[in-house]
């Protein structure tokens, strides 16, 4: 059975609600982040943060959801990569599949979802 962090739960009704929702607002905002990529000065590379505890932060990407999307209408390439599903490489910038991908981490491993 796989065990699942919560780093702030939700709030509950109690007398001083103001602190636990703050922390609870910037951690839904933080688990869906949009990445825009624009790729007019040439081909670009991306590497996945890691799918777990960042050491760097301390704080942990498990069941974040990250959205990239190319955003310029060019013949140059952004690439993903970290995924166990392999590279991902964006190649339009016209709001069509072939410009977006989604990935969400498992705590262990960045998923392919859209």
């Amino acid at each position: 059975m796989a065990t699942q962090t919560i780093l702030f739960p939700p709030p509950v009704r109690q007398s001083n609600i103001a602190e636990p929702m703050q922390k609870w607002f910037f951690t839904l905002q933080a688990l869906l982040p949009l990445v825009t990529i624009d790729t007019t000065d040439g081909d670009v590379v991306i590497d996945l943060p890691p799918a777990g505890l960042n050491a760097s932060t301390g704080q942990s990407n498990q069941n974040m959801e990250i959205t990239y999307r190319k955003i310029s209408s060019d013949g140059n390439t952004a690439t993903i990569k970290g995924s166990p599903d392999g590279p991902v490489t964006l190649s339009a910038g016209d709001g069509s599949a072939a410009s977006r991908v989604k990935f969400k981490s498992d705590g262990t491993n960045w998923w392919i979802t859209g």
